[in-house]
């Protein structure tokens, strides 16, 4: 069995920050707002860990370091952070930060294992997570709103406290779950995306002297013509038909300027029909004609 070093041994072991580990409440559910503790310390939380604490902070439109272990984030704006229990962390927040901590003692997710009706958010228990919030996307307002409801229930005592405070913690760290998820989701997506662009690209490289329609590229790389547009507008700020078209530019150009070949040997190097439709196009693309262009660079 390893054992601890003298680094280990000197990280504070606290319940919440400053007190006591807390050996006698396995149903600890606790919410404060960051200036709650923060502001008394100078806006800066030293780093501890806990045994038994699943906590979670969210700041808004504020300034964040945090440590999780030996790895140090600058955050800005708006964040959710995840910490389990046993990682050693600490904060140092800008003054007047608005956001808060929920802590929830491990029990409450260990009742969830066991229990068929609850599932619980197993993903955020392995490793802290830093996920940016979003106000305008539905699971973290959903998330808002059962802080909201653990707050309420936090403030003002009721029959089954204890039991509503559990349940609407299990509900919080499936929303923070999710969460995590879809963002991983949403950047997979990102990845195969940008992955397709780069593919149409170099189909528009092997391809652009044969004036291909759009068509046949969304065909050829197995997509609608409508998520091609999509794609090439979204991450290029171009459609797939300028994407071309500049490509048959900037050739045309090359050749204009580094080459003696005449207009006329250039229009038929790159796939026009005719001396005049080459003309045309290039003049309604530059605003000059291509005799022109050439003189101009000269």
């Amino acid at each position: 069995m390893p054992t601890k070093t003298a680094s280990e041994n000197k990280v504070p072991l606290y319940g919440l920050y400053g007190e006591q580990p807390i050996e006698s409440d396995p149903g600890f559910v606790h919410i404060e707002d960051i200036a709650e503790r923060s502001s008394e310390l100078g806006w800066v939380i030293k780093p501890h860990r806990h045994t038994r604490l699943f906590q979670t902070l969210c700041i808004f439109d504020g300034e964040l370091t945090v440590s999780l272990d030996d790895n140090q984030h600058e955050l800005s704006g708006s964040w959710l952070v995840t910490i389990p229990a046993g990682v050693v962390h600490g904060f140092r927040f800008q003054p007047d930060s608005r956001g808060f901590v929920l802590s929830v003692d491990e029990s409450i997710m260990t009742k969830a294992h066991s229990d068929r009706h609850l599932n619980p958010a197993t993903e955020i228990h392995l490793a802290p997570q830093l996920m940016r919030c979003n106000e305008e996307e539905r699971q973290f307002r959903q998330f808002l709103c059962y802080i909201e409801q653990i707050r309420e229930e936090f403030d003002h005592y009721s029959n089954d406290r204890n039991q509503a405070l559990a349940l609407l913690a299990n509900l919080t760290l499936l929303s923070l779950n999710r969460q995590l998820q879809q963002n991983r989701l949403e950047t997979d997506i990102a990845d195969r995306e940008s992955l397709l662009l780069n593919r149409f690209r170099a189909l528009v490289e092997r391809h652009f002297r044969e004036h291909w329609p759009v068509s046949l590229y969304a065909e050829e790389l197995h997509v609608s013509t409508s998520t091609l547009n999509r794609l090439c507008h979204e991450f290029a700020g171009a459609s797939p038909k300028t994407i071309v078209q500049q490509r048959l530019m900037a050739e045309a150009k090359r050749r204009l300027v580094y080459t003696r070949q005449s207009v006329e040997e250039i229009a038929f190097l790159l796939g026009f029909k005719d001396q005049g439709y080459f003309s045309r196009f290039f003049k309604k693309l530059e605003g000059v004609t291509a005799g022109a262009y050439r003189k101009s660079q000269h």
